[in-house]
């Protein structure tokens, strides 16, 4: 098992690795507490963890504890190189954001996002976990306060300009049940900070327009749980 806390070997091990790593300690730190609460770290190596977006910190983690860890090196829109209902966890951790389409020469795919890509890695994950196992996705919150300060300053309405899109929770959980899977939990947390902030001014009157004083909606990140079945 490990010797230390997640938290711990975190900063020991990644935060040391490169600017990125501390740019998103917060949300591995966010990350690492729902998945705490869906496994259990003491399972033997019989037990597998897929992160499909390479091997992180905290499928490594749950490495160090005994799982066998698993990685996909292959385009996520095509079939994944695994057996049906082999892996107990997926990780799919920002990396839904980066999916394209698939190619085609078809207009009505040229001239609109069709989801295609995205589809098929969901349809995969779902076809290659266990019934009842979790897939955890996380992805930017394309409806948060963070992307709206980007317009504010006349920025691209992206978290990163390198994502090929970004998700609203309703959008994720429509595209995630169409593909067959079930919704466990989905949560919104602030895993970044604005740059510059988003003056208090305009958030009130945001959240006027909704008529609703809960800023839960515009958080940062969002953390979903799902299963196959």
């Amino acid at each position: 098992m490990p010797m230390n806390s997640f938290e711990q070997y975190y900063d020991r091990t990644w935060s040391i690795q490169a600017p990125y790593f501390v740019h998103h300690r917060q949300r591995f730190l966010q990350t690492w507490d729902t998945v705490r609460g869906l496994v259990n770290i003491k399972r033997p190596a019989s037990f597998r963890v897929l992160d499909v977006g390479g091997v992180g910190p905290i499928a490594s983690y749950l490495g160090l504890s005994g799982w066998q860890v698993f990685e996909s090196k292959v385009d996520l829109r095509g079939p994944l190189p695994f057996d049906n209902e082999i892996i107990d966890l997926v990780l799919c951790l920002e990396t839904i954001e980066h999916i394209k389409d698939l190619d085609s020469t078809r207009i009505e795919d040229l001239e609109a996002f069709n989801y295609s890509g995205v589809r098929n890695m969901l349809h995969e994950l779902r076809r290659v976990t266990r019934p009842e196992g979790p897939i955890v996705v996380t992805t930017p919150n394309a409806c948060s306060f963070h992307t709206l300060n980007k317009w504010l300053h006349g920025e691209v309405l992206l978290m990163d300009p390198g994502h090929v899109r970004e998700f609203t929770p309703i959008e994720l959980k429509r595209i995630a049940l169409a593909c067959g899977l079930t919704l466990k939990s989905l949560t919104l947390v602030d895993s970044w900070t604005e740059s510059p902030p988003i003056p208090e001014a305009i958030k009130r009157v945001l959240d006027c327009e909704r008529k609703s004083t809960d800023r839960v909606l515009h958080r940062d990140n969002i953390v979903a749980v799902f299963s196959s079945q």
